[in-house]
């Protein structure tokens, strides 16, 4: 009899131990799960190991298609004119004026409406001895032109020339005096041909230098001895801001 309740015993203690160890790896389970959820969710999505991050496709800023250099421009400026030939000794040097709007539709292409004036001292014997006809500007010139611009490169810097057709409209001042040595009021066309260099500030601020020749068709507001000729024109220098649009 006393055997058999120490084996009963022995097997009840075998029993209640295997319950306990169930019982204690059952918690270190749960506790271990609880853990490593908590450090997985408890982290911002920015903490989170890359490889728990869902891709996002994150849209590039979309380049805009327009040049710098293409486009609408307008400019306005000024600088010195003078002329050639049989005209150079009978009218001085002077002031000239300008403003224009363009259209770049390429980088290497343009056309341009623009307006050109000028005030000059008449010479009247063409030595610098006899004065001019008056006080003030003796001939006041109102022009306008069509030009197609052609640039050789499409940088920043840009050479480039100029050809077209315009016309003139010359006012002498004291024109009875004038009229007394030979300048009149009188309206002719002209062909210019010139070479320039613009320069792009970013993308809206242009300075532009233009050197051109005209051809004029004629030359009755002033006085020539001889047959006028190519040779018989005038020059203009002209500097001018303006902008890209």
């Amino acid at each position: 009899m006393g055997r058999e309740l120490h084996v009963a015993f022995r097997t009840l203690g075998k029993e209640s131990d295997m319950k306990a160890f169930v019982r204690i790896a059952g918690c270190v389970a749960a506790l271990w799960g609880c853990a490593v959820w908590a450090q997985e969710d408890y982290r911002p999505s920015a903490e989170r190991a890359p490889g728990n991050l869902e891709p996002v496709q994150v849209d590039e800023p979309k380049k805009s298609s327009k040049r710098a250099d293409t486009g609408l421009y307008a400019q306005l400026g000024g600088g010195a004119e003078g002329y050639t030939g049989q005209l150079a000794p009978r009218l001085d040097a002077g002031f000239t004026y300008g403003g224009a709007i363009g259209y770049r539709p390429l980088g290497f292409l343009g056309v341009e409406l623009g307006y050109n004036g000028s005030v000059n001292n008449v010479d009247i014997d063409g030595n610098g001895r006899a004065g001019s006809l008056g006080e003030g500007a003796d001939v006041v010139r109102n022009g306008g032109q069509a030009l197609v611009i052609g640039n050789f490169t499409d940088a920043q810097l840009q050479p480039y020339a100029v050809t077209g057709i315009g016309i003139d409209d010359y006012n002498i001042r004291h024109d009875a005096v004038g009229r007394e040595f030979g300048f009149n009021d009188d309206t002719s066309g002209y062909v210019p041909a010139g070479l320039g260099l613009r320069y792009q500030f970013g993308k809206l601020i242009t300075a532009d230098a233009r050197v051109s020749y005209n051809f004029l068709f004629d030359q009755d507001f002033a006085p020539t001895s001889a047959t006028p000729n190519a040779l018989d024109g005038r020059y203009m220098g002209m500097l001018q801001i303006g902008g890209t649009y």
